[in-house]
């Protein structure tokens, strides 16, 4: 009986040994089978064996020879996948008229050279141009003056009949009367009673000028990342973006087609590739909504003290700030301003806009203060002109230090439309820094961090956002 245990227990062993012997031998040659896979190899997905699970080709990544171009797309040579497709030629922002249209990006040709097309015979005072390109075909042929005025008779042109000078009797060659059209009035500010003309630059339009221009109905997504980046650096701060129209927007004169849907899709696709970190302040809304009223100069490319009033509203609406009544502000106004676009003219200066000259209106802050960076004051009571009355003018840094003890301080970045809306602030802060991006000054991050900064305002007008983006990163980033 005892042996017959024994001989039990000993083939227990040899049977346990031998499925030890097997299990080994089967960790060192696999499974025994041939493996077999119902996936297909790619970049970004492995093979696996569909009967045991062994891995049997890792994944790699997506091999290309080149970047995807206008005409091409960028394709991994490995597995065939369209790793980024072809972008498509871009337009060029200008091109001229007597050369062949090429890609703004691969410099492909796109168009052979159309030539150019008239917008019309020249005038005294206006160009033939191109109607595509914009180059001058022809110059303008200037006035031929009629014999000078008199007390009661203008002097006028021999070839068009435009007054050059107005009777003496009126009180001035210069300038008529300024005719006071109070600044909220919806009418009779911007009136178009001569077909618009260019002299150089400047659109002519009556008794009034300005810049036209169109803009990237998609928005920038250049300004939109640097106004992103500047968020990402600084968490703790509360940014704002505010993005200006400027007068084409809602001035362009007849004949003209109207800049106001292709400006507003500029702004609105430009706030929409801003992050949730920034707050979009929407002056466009507010300011259409008073479209007519005195909102833009007549002979300057500045926006007025009443447009920037609608801008503050719509800042302190998108920060839950409680803007103050129009009807609050005391105002100073001076008459007689003639500006920048008047000086942008081709000789001789329009008649037509010396005749109108601007007139600017001060929206005095209700709180006390202290400016101890310069001897100006936010308010020049005295001056006539944008750049006189706002500010003393452009200042690379100014810092106000008003009677609020609320705890907010807010940095502002702005080109010289800012000027007009920085004293509005003063009313909703305990101290307001106002920095020109087109000034050297210290490091924002040192500024940052010494004034205690809690908000931070980025203002510009939409051809600035354009053309200054440069500026404007370096500035932030600093």
């Amino acid at each position: 009986m005892i042996l017959a245990l024994k001989g039990w227990i000993d083939l227990k062993k040899i049977i346990a040994l031998a499925a030890l012997l097997v299990c080994a031998l089967f960790v060192l040659v696999g499974c025994g089978h041939r493996h077999t896979s119902n996936v297909k190899y790619s970049c970004t997905e492995g093979q696996v064996c569909s009967e045991c699970g062994e891995v049997m080709r890792e994944p790699t990544e997506h091999l290309s020879q080149s970047e995807a171009t206008c005409t091409q797309d960028s394709i991994c040579y490995v597995c065939g996948t369209v790793m980024e497709e072809k972008k498509g030629h871009v337009m060029p922002d200008k091109y001229n008229c007597m050369e062949n249209v090429l890609c703004a990006v691969c410099g492909e040709v796109m168009a052979q050279a159309p030539g150019h097309t008239s917008a019309g015979e020249a005038t005294c005072t206006k160009d033939e141009v191109c109607s595509v390109c914009g180059e001058v075909l022809t110059v303008a042929n200037g006035h031929v003056p009629g014999p000078e005025a008199t007390a009661t008779t203008n002097q006028k042109c021999v070839d068009c009949g435009e007054i050059l000078a107005y009777a003496t009797g009126s009180g001035s060659t210069q300038q008529k009367p300024v005719e006071m059209i109070p600044e909220t009035f919806s009418g009779g500010h911007y009136n178009n009673n001569i077909n618009a003309y260019y002299s150089g630059s400047v659109l002519v339009c009556g008794d009034y000028a300005l810049e036209y221009f169109s803009l990237n109905s998609a928005g920038s997504s250049n300004y939109a990342s640097i106004v992103n980046n500047f968020a990402a650096k600084y968490p703790q701060l509360n940014v704002t973006n505010l993005l200006v129209p400027k007068s084409a927007t809602f001035n362009a004169p007849s004949g003209y087609s109207s800049q106001t849907t292709n400006h507003q899709s500029f702004i609105t696709n430009t706030y929409a590739q801003m992050n949730g970190s920034v707050v979009k302040a929407d002056a466009f809304g507010i300011m259409a909504e008073h479209k007519g009223e005195y909102l833009f100069y007549r002979t300057d490319h500045h926006w007025t003290s009443l447009g920037a009033y609608y801008a503050s509203v719509a800042y302190c609406q998108a920060n839950g700030i409680t803007p103050l009544a129009l009807s609050s502000y005391r105002t100073v106004v001076n008459t007689g301003f003639i500006g920048t676009l008047y000086s942008f003219c081709n000789s001789p200066k329009p008649s037509c806009l010396l005749a109108n000259p601007d007139y600017t209106v001060g929206h005095l802050p209700q709180t006390s203060y202290t400016l101890s960076t310069y001897p100006y004051t936010a308010i020049v009571q005295s001056a006539k002109s944008y750049a006189g009355m706002f500010l003393g003018g452009d200042q690379g840094f100014m810092h106000f230090v008003t009677e609020n003890k609320n705890g907010k301080k807010l940095i502002i970045f702005k080109e010289s439309y800012g000027n007009a809306f920085a004293p509005y602030m003063l009313d909703y802060y305990e101290e307001v820094i106002v920095i020109d991006i087109r000034y050297t000054t210290d490091s924002v991050e040192s500024i940052i961090n010494e004034y205690g900064i809690t908000d931070a305002l980025i203002i510009n007008n939409v051809q600035a956002a354009v053309s200054l983006q440069t500026s404007l990163s370096n500035k932030l980033m600093s």
